[in-house]
């Protein structure tokens, strides 16, 4: 009786560990993840080697498109070496595999920064990310990061227009 509990648990097991498994999505998306807290402790170093060598890459404040590692250093390395205290704050994210070993991302986020005791709050930021499993593991080969645009029109005239 105790064999067959024991063979019954272990085909339980097989049967479920490959449901339980993470998929691309979730992987990229656990990868994608950890840009957050480098961002919120300045570790300029730490968020540029999320992207891979070849990365395409648009910042909030970029004017142009960084296509080097040394130009994605350089950009965080100026938007975080501010004397206040930043939060990272994830609103939404979303992630599409797009084969094994590519996910789209997107989502919204939104940095808090106090200073002095002020704290401002800036607008919702809106992100897409193209994440790729390399033999590093997952690296950022496209970035695009822009404010979000401030909706003028009032909810009861945008139903109008339907």
């Amino acid at each position: 009786m105790e064999l067959s509990k024991r063979v019954l648990g272990v085909l339980v097991l097989a049967v479920w560990a490959p449901l339980a498994k993470a998929g691309p999505a979730e992987d990229a998306q656990a990868a994608f993840a950890r840009f957050f807290p480098a961002f919120v402790s300045r570790n300029q170093a730490q968020v540029a080697a999320m992207f891979a060598a070849d990365a395409q890459f648009y910042g909030t404040q970029s004017e142009d498109l960084v296509v080097t590692p040394e130009g994605v250093l350089q950009y965080f390395t100026t938007a975080l070496d501010r004397p206040d205290v930043t939060e990272a704050k994830l609103l939404k994210m979303t992630a599409t595999p797009l084969s094994d070993s590519i996910v789209l991302i997107a989502g919204m986020w939104r940095v808090e920064r106090t200073l002095d005791g002020k704290t401002t709050v800036g607008s919702a930021l809106r992100m897409t990310a193209v994440l790729q499993k390399r033999s590093e593991g997952w690296t950022v080969v496209q970035f695009h990061n822009s404010q979000r645009p401030v909706s003028t029109a009032s909810p009861s005239s945008s139903a109008a227009s339907r």
